[in-house]
């Protein structure tokens, strides 16, 4: 049986490999190109989506897997993979779920409290040498937006109870179950009044997947609706916003900060004159990159691959 792994991280590889011992070797595949060469006698494939590009696992890559019975992926969003073209050719696809919740909810305040007390600002003041010179924003009072109020939307707004904020979610349906209720959240939008619900939010935090509902889901009408000053912070992918939308925001001072996990394209390119921006934070796709999350997700690849080759019920599959 070969098990190919499609990943940037090669912490991902290790812990992988840790925990598929007895399934050794894998095959690690850091490229669409790597993959392709390896594709035909590929019998699970375990994808990590970070720095790939949106549906990669396409159609055409996946009429040459003539042993695939199994993508596997090593985290909860599965964008990287066209589904519909797995389903079509009746290969199960499989996340995470429940895995990283935790360790992404918690970079997203460390992004929150990053952009609203202005870290670069304040580092170059210590730099000149000078107290008391950045004006910072108080949460204190103010309401947050969670679009995808999932586990780990949940998780932030659970989180934002320490900081007194007032806190409302945006989901496919404006849905106020119970497990919202528990999280703090005190009101649901559906997707399709996102703009009601950025309007009267001082924070707006993106934690939701990328599909065809959500690609540029913040572009020009979004950021006209938002209050001035308003902050937004991207935990789900890059292309959830329009950078354009998002450049002329900053530029016209509208949007008082933007942070994000992720980017267009990754790695970003080191010379992008946004990530030298005053009033932008970003981190290296870092939400799930936690000892302990990455473990989670490897052990749970794991259970999933024992479950295939005993005839068992796979956990975690994405039905479309």
């Amino acid at each position: 049986m070969k098990i190919t792994a499609l990943t940037k991280a090669p912490v991902s590889v290790d812990s992988l490999e840790r925990a598929l011992t007895p399934y050794l070797p894998i095959t690690a595949c850091a490229s669409r190109e790597a993959l392709e060469k390896e594709i035909a006698d590929t019998d699970i494939l375990v994808v990590q989506n970070k720095g790939f590009g949106f549906r990669i696992i396409d159609a055409d890559l996946l009429s040459r897997a003539k042993r695939l019975k199994l993508i596997q992926h090593h985290g909860v969003m599965y964008d990287a993979t066209d589904a519909q073209a797995a389903k079509a050719r009746g290969i199960p696809l499989a996340v995470t779920s429940g895995s990283n919740h935790a360790s992404v909810a918690e970079i997203t305040w460390h992004i929150v409290l990053c952009v609203a007390k202005k870290l670069a600002p304040m580092q170059q003041s210590i730099a000149e040498g000078k107290m008391g010179h950045v004006l910072c924003t108080e949460l204190a009072g103010k309401t947050i937006c969670i679009a995808g109020i999932g586990r780990i939307g949940q998780a932030v707004a659970r989180m934002a109870r320490a900081f007194d904020m007032r806190v409302i979610g945006v989901r496919r349906s404006a849905l106020l179950d119970a497990d919202a209720r528990a999280s703090g959240i005190s009101a649901v939008f559906a997707i399709a009044d996102f703009k009601q619900a950025i309007a009267q939010s001082d924070v707006i935090v993106l934690a939701l997947p990328l599909n065809d509902a959500t690609y540029n889901l913040v572009s020009d009408a979004e950021f006209a609706a938002m209050k001035p000053g308003a902050l937004l912070v991207n935990v789900s992918r890059g292309n959830n916003v329009k950078r354009v939308a998002l450049e002329q925001a900053l530029a016209s001072g509208k949007l008082g900060g933007y942070g994000s996990d992720v980017w267009w394209t990754e790695p970003a390119d080191p010379q992008d004159p946004l990530l030298k921006h005053p009033r932008v934070y970003v981190t290296p796709h870092i939400g799930a990159e936690t000892r302990e999350a990455i473990d989670r997700m490897s052990l749970m690849v794991r259970a999933n691959i024992d479950r295939l080759l005993q005839g068992e019920k796979l956990d975690n599959i994405v039905s479309i």
